[in-house]
């Protein structure tokens, strides 16, 4: 597997550019079964009570730029190009995998909310919306993970939305290591959230 960090910057250069392509993209012409790969699952809560007076928030599901769901994992090779491997690939929905590790992290971390999936029933509920245009690895050695999210009341209204982007370096060469960057980015995210969702959830109306 090639190498990301400082050598990807290097095999992108003039003279090796083609090969390095290829190589990455995983399009050599042998058969051979794509390497799959999760997300670090956040840590969950233990199964707890719903709070009868504690305002309820709904994971709706993570949205993602539609290169981001091809199923393989995608880096940026240059200014104005990105590649989506064909070796390299997501075990499962990458919106969903983010969507999971979303709901579990906030679950942790927001004791005074009752944290729930998505469902038909919203009568009363607060959402949040999430949408991730960019999830991939960087010819400047990084994972880049950038989007926004949308906080809004049981009537549909807007009530707080801020948009993130996070650079995470590889600790390591090859696609484990982006992945794991990736994931810390994630994580990372969803805790900048929580402030935020718990100032406005602090003053809803109680049930």
């Amino acid at each position: 597997m090639m190498l990301f960090r400082a050598s990807l910057r290097r095999l992108f250069t003039a003279a090796t550019l083609g090969v390095s392509l290829v190589a990455l993209a995983g399009c050599a012409t042998t058969q051979r079964s794509p390497s799959l790969f999760v997300l670090d699952a956040g840590a969950s809560a233990p199964d707890t009570t719903p709070q009868p007076c504690a305002p309820t928030l709904m994971i709706a599901p993570v949205t993602t730029a539609s290169y981001l769901d091809q199923g393989g994992i995608v880096y940026q090779t240059g200014p104005h190009k990105v590649v989506i491997a064909n070796d390299n690939r997501w075990a499962s929905s990458l919106s969903g995998q983010l969507t999971d590790d979303l709901y579990a992290t906030l679950e942790q971390r927001l004791p005074g909310v009752n944290v729930v999936r998505t469902s038909s029933n919203q009568q009363g509920r607060y959402q949040l919306q999430t949408r991730v245009d960019q999830f991939l690895g960087h010819y400047d050695g990084k994972a880049h993970i950038a989007g926004r999210w949308t906080l809004v009341g049981p009537k549909g209204h807007t009530l707080d939305g801020h948009a993130f982007e996070k650079t995470v370096p590889l600790s390591g060469d090859g696609y484990p290591a982006l992945v794991n960057s990736l994931s810390r980015g994630w994580q990372d995210i969803a805790r900048g959230m929580v402030p935020a969702l718990t100032d406005k959830l602090a003053s809803a109306p109680r049930p």
